[in-house]
């Protein structure tokens, strides 16, 4: 029962960090977001906003040139995308194949934790578990060491 109350309360706590605290965003942090969301595409595992390559400084440079102009995050993304292919996401999209990414670690997460349940509720034997043939062996062996 421990397990479960842990797991339901860490579960909680995910659900309320992702939640979207609210309040109106600047043209600043939504550039400086969506530069977290784009991958450079020269670079291993960078994200936009992280990067020094020159490729990067140019997309931040459109992102911020987009949201100037007014354009929305799908405007956005959907050109990128179109310049320099899906792989420019850091977030893979949830449809298709890629849904792997989001769907496998639940499905590792629940498995686990079914396991670790099963592991838990299992009764260790105890004394009473015992058979009278068991203890009448245990009485032999223990008579004939004495002996």
């Amino acid at each position: 029962m421990v397990w479960v109350a842990v797991l339901t309360a860490a579960t909680a706590l995910l659900a309320v960090a992702a939640v979207d605290g609210g309040g109106i965003e600047t043209d600043v942090e939504r550039i400086g977001r969506l530069s977290d969301s784009f991958a450079c595409p020269q670079c291993q595992g960078q994200s936009v906003a992280e990067s020094n390559a020159a490729v990067a400084a140019t997309i931040r440079q459109h992102i911020a040139d987009q949201v100037a102009v007014g354009a929305t995050d799908d405007e956005i993304r959907d050109e990128l995308i179109q310049a320099y292919g899906v792989r420019v996401l850091l977030n893979p999209p949830a449809s298709g194949f890629a849904s792997l990414v989001w769907v496998l670690p639940v499905v590792l997460l629940a498995a686990g934790a079914a396991a670790i349940a099963a592991m838990l509720s299992r009764r260790p034997r105890g004394p009473d578990d015992v058979s009278a043939a068991d203890r009448d062996l245990v009485e032999r062996a223990r008579a004939a060491r004495s002996a």
